[in-house]
């Protein structure tokens, strides 16, 4: 593949007095978390186990991916919430490429934000509490307690635009559009490391089950109104691709950050499975990371427990629930197995075919 550019970025004509506001606010970088910075945690993660509350079951979450890991299990990764944009991307990138993890469902949202940031941009912290409005006046977007340039998201939905322009028309599953935007990144001139790029390179897949709610949806409607067709991410070939997934990964375990959607279609890849007459092993262990409540019908999707009701997880699942926000907790829980060293390389995203 020749190498190929970005998009140009959309322009617009503010004001000198709201270009002096915008360059106020957005003036702290949200700095991600590195391994390098965390030092060895082990010792800490280790005593946090022989202790109570959180930090035990943080330890005991710790110990369990550490065997897992150690045993050759595929690990399946849940990601949901804004974990890429506050600060969690570059972990998640050097987890891929440290053979941590095998598989990510995701939403579509986090590939907003490692797309904006595979694009050189950054997002900020919010260090004082301008109103809302204002922020729009200013083409600012926030995300609680950080922000970033409506432009720059702009540009992100017309990048994705470019990439499905480029593409034979026709269906793609979310995993094999995912595949073809890191493809695309490896030959970009000017792109900054991304998951997308680690994945590829890895030939970790990425499967986006809700993918229009996001800028990636954004783009492929604009290239479809631009072209009169263009490619159509079909939603049945990717539940087909996920079921095929579980069918060559043996073994397997969740690792849930948050809950929603991908939560459920992680763990619905059994059943999927099933169905569609392959005979799979039940996901064999399960660690979530959540602020959800579980009292009003579910912690944001069904409990791990609940799930072992519908086939989806192993009777005698090994299972941690880990009450806390993922911001603070994930780094930890990856702090104690960053350096595990796994023979085998799944590499699924050469063996999945719906054919």
């Amino acid at each position: 593949m020749n190498k190929v550019t970005f998009p140009d970025k959309p322009t617009y004509n503010f004001t000198h007095e709201q270009l002096l506001q915008r360059n106020k606010i957005l003036a702290d970088e949200i700095e991600p978390i590195k391994f390098s910075e965390i030092g060895n945690m082990n010792s800490l993660i280790e005593s946090f186990s022989k202790t109570s509350f959180q930090a035990r079951k943080l330890g005991e979450g710790a110990k369990l991916y550490r065997k897992e890991l150690e045993e050759e299990t595929t690990i399946i990764w849940s990601l949901a919430g804004s974990l890429f944009s506050a600060g969690l991307r570059e972990l998640v990138i050097d987890s891929v490429r440290k053979n941590l993890v095998d598989c990510l469902v995701c939403t579509g949202a986090l590939f907003e934000q490692d797309m904006l940031e595979a694009l050189g941009y950054k997002h900020y912290a919010q260090k004082s509490t301008e109103n809302d409005s204002l922020l729009q006046s200013l083409l600012i977007d926030r995300i609680y307690d950080h922000l970033l340039d409506e432009l720059e998201l702009q540009h992100v939905d017309l990048t994705y635009q470019k990439i499905a322009k480029q593409m034979s028309s026709g269906n793609y599953s979310s995993r094999e559009f995912m595949l073809e935007c890191g493809k695309w990144l490896s030959n970009a001139e000017g792109a900054s490391d991304s998951v997308m790029l680690a994945a590829y390179e890895m030939n970790v897949p990425i499967f986006i089950p809700a993918i229009n709610d996001c800028s990636i949806g954004i783009g492929l409607a604009m290239n479809q109104a631009e072209s009169n067709g263009g490619i159509c991410i079909d939603s049945i070939k990717d539940l087909r691709e996920i079921a095929m997934m579980k069918n060559i990964c043996g073994d397997s375990g969740i690792v849930i950050i948050g809950g929603g959607v991908p939560k459920n279609y992680s763990q619905d890849s059994v059943v999927m499975a099933e169905m569609l007459g392959y005979n799979v092993n039940k996901h064999k262990f399960g660690i979530q990371i959540s602020t959800a409540d579980s009292r009003d019908g579910g912690l944001s999707g069904s409990t791990l427990s609940e799930a072992i009701s519908w086939g989806k997880n192993d009777r005698e699942m090994e299972e941690i629930m880990i009450w806390g926000e993922a911001s603070v907790y994930f780094p930890l829980l990856l702090s104690y197995i960053h350096n595990v060293e796994r023979n085998n390389k799944k590499e699924l995203n050469k063996h999945i075919t719906t054919n």
